[in-house]
């Protein structure tokens, strides 16, 4: 990471217990993109590689999001040098008669999803802006171009609603019967104990808590005396759901990585600085700041900038081998939803009170989520039962389908379909026999949360199912399959990937033998797998580079097993340990 000079302290070294820490955080991702600019303002080129939407979109994109930051800068009285480029690039980008001109929106277009940081900050602070007539016009004509479009069933309906929500606050026409529509239709994905799900029944991932709960507590924070009923409905589903959400966390505020979108990294802690805008006390003062800005911290610390100080596409450091069709970039800008805290003063209890660790079960059950969740102060694992993203966005079965997520040792995509390109840890691959070319789940057929475990059942491959009951005993965590396959198959069952510094096989002294399982022991943590019953070979595998979203190189403990016609049974012990914080 660079270290800008117009800063006292590099960003890595930003304390983060105050306001103005926090300010001077975001100013600091922010000085990098001076100079970026495109014609008239209306978009930022950050970068060469593509999403799926192309180039103009990529670039208002970019725009776009800078603005989760600046707008609740805004809205506190600060960030004075970058409003004029600002405004000047919503005015222009939004002139039918400019070269810079957005365009009309048109239905799944990428740009609805960037109205939703514009419509924020007129939220915030649309005043601020002084539009002329003209001007104020051809933004809402342009915002107003999302009426009416088909978008996907999912947290894409709230970019709409936040627009209609800032057309009343500023005065301007709105649609009240496509408002109702949508409003509606998000509250038919409520789930119960203040879960959502994303539009399908078995997405319940980051979105949740950075998409529907975060925009919801905007719409009650700006609309609290014009429709308190459904403000005080989002209050409370959020204040149920932090309970839950918190199991997410290490004390230190580290999260887990699970699910699509992680590029967005720091976008983990948004939803608690939602809470704090809309005044929703769901969890203490102190344990609010704490995971926003403990989060903010672990993420500083890790190598997510490119030599210009951008943030880049990738987990724990820059790699596009994990990213979706919709990572431009930049989308990593959108982490900066995680600033809307900074639309409080400096005396709000937010920023007063003292950063406070909540006390937490070490084993909780998350029915509406369909998972588990075991911790101490030093990591967080999750055990999922019955996730599933029914899209093709890159890599989807490894982000929802394996059999536990760690905050320590991440977890890994796969850029082939060998062993080793396949990186299959702490998941259970199936191979034709002799063939090295390995499935994972994809799916499910069935699953149950029973208790202090687990029980989900699918077909990696056709005529192969599998049942596995998964217990926690954290660190470390039982697995007992049932295997039926209508013809010989080999099966590889992975533990967590740990890093390896070299790409030279590991010193003899980190890695155990015996039985029936391998150990590899590190300063850094301990990653095991053993055997517990029906036989099985242990191999540590050498996994691609860059497959695992925190480690660009990885050593894999598994268990491998040949397996003839019929039905079989065994079961393994698998065990992720960190260093106590």
């Amino acid at each position: 990471m660079s270290v800008m000079a117009c800063f006292d302290l590099p960003i890595h070294q930003n304390p983060l217990r105050t306001r103005k820490d926090v300010e001077r955080a975001l100013l600091q991702l922010l000085e990098p993109v001076r100079g970026r600019f495109t014609a008239g303002n209306a978009g930022l080129c950050l970068g060469a590689h593509a999403a799926h939407y192309g180039e103009s979109s990529a670039r208002m994109e970019g725009f776009s999001r800078m603005l989760w930051g600046l707008g609740p800068l805004w809205a506190a009285g600060g960030g004075e040098d970058w409003l004029p480029l600002f405004r000047e690039g919503l005015v222009n980008g939004t002139d039918p008669d400019h070269p810079a001109y957005w365009g009309r929106p048109f239905d799944y277009d990428q740009k609805v999803v960037e109205m939703a940081a514009i419509a924020t900050t007129l939220l915030l602070c649309g005043e601020r802006m002084n539009f002329t007539p003209r001007e104020a016009e051809n933004l809402h004509s342009w915002l107003a171009g999302a009426e009416g479009l088909e978008l996907p069933r999912n947290n894409w309906l709230f970019f709409r609603v936040l627009a209609e929500t800032a057309f009343r606050r500023m005065g301007w026409g709105w649609n009240e019967a496509q408002l109702q529509e949508d409003l509606a239709r998000l509250d038919g994905w409520y789930l119960e104990e203040g879960w959502y799900c994303d539009g399908r029944p078995t997405q319940m991932d980051y979105y949740i808590p950075f998409g529907m709960h975060y925009y919801g507590l905007i719409y009650a924070w700006a609309m609290e005396r014009d429709d308190p009923e459904r403000a005080r409905t989002f209050r409370e589903r959020a204040a149920r759901f932090a309970g839950d959400f918190l199991y997410w966390f290490e004390d230190g505020g580290r999260a887990v990585p699970f699910g699509r979108s992680q590029t967005y990294r720091f976008a983990q802690g948004a939803f608690f600085s939602a809470l704090a805008l809309a005044g929703v006390e769901g969890v203490p003062w102190g344990v609010m700041k704490s995971r926003v800005l403990g989060n903010l911290r672990d993420w500083f610390a890790q190598p997510i900038f490119d030599s210009g100080g951008l943030l880049t596409v990738g987990y724990g450091y820059p790699n596009l081998f994990m990213s979706e069709q919709y990572n431009a970039p930049g989308s990593p800008y959108w982490a900066l939803k995680a600033f809307l805290c900074l639309a409080l003063r400096s005396d709000h209890p937010f920023w007063t009170a003292e950063e406070e660790v909540p006390r937490l079960e070490p084993l909780r059950a998350i029915p509406p989520a369909r998972m588990l969740a075991a911790r101490d102060e030093s990591q967080v694992q999750l055990f999922p039962a019955g996730q599933h993203c029914v899209n093709e966005l890159g890599n989807c079965g490894a982000k929802y389908e394996k059999l536990v997520y760690s905050s320590r040792f991440g977890f890994s995509v796969p850029r082939g379909d060998s062993l080793e390109e396949g990186a299959f840890d702490c998941c259970l691959a199936v191979s034709e026999a002799g063939q090295d070319r390995w499935r994972a789940q994809r799916g499910f057929e069935d699953f149950r949360l029973e208790g202090d475990r687990y029980w989900r059942k699918f077909s990696p491959l056709p005529g192969v199912t599998v049942e596995v009951t998964v217990t926690p005993d954290f660190p470390a965590h039982r697995r007992e399959y049932i295997i039926t396959t209508d013809r010989p198959i080999d099966a590889a069952d992975g533990g967590f990937a740990i890093p390896a510094k070299d790409s030279h096989p590991l010193e003899a002294d980190m890695v155990e033998w015996g039985e029936g399982g391998v150990v590899v022991r590190a300063p850094w943590g301990t990653s095991a797998i053993r055997c517990l019953s029906g036989g099985g070979e242990p191999v540590l595998v050498k996994a691609w580079p860059n497959t695992n979203l925190l480690h660009p190189l990885t050593r894999i403990p598994t268990i491998r097993l040949s397996l003839p016609a019929g039905t079989h049974r065994f079961a393994t012990l698998v065990t992720g340990t960190v260093p106590k914080i």
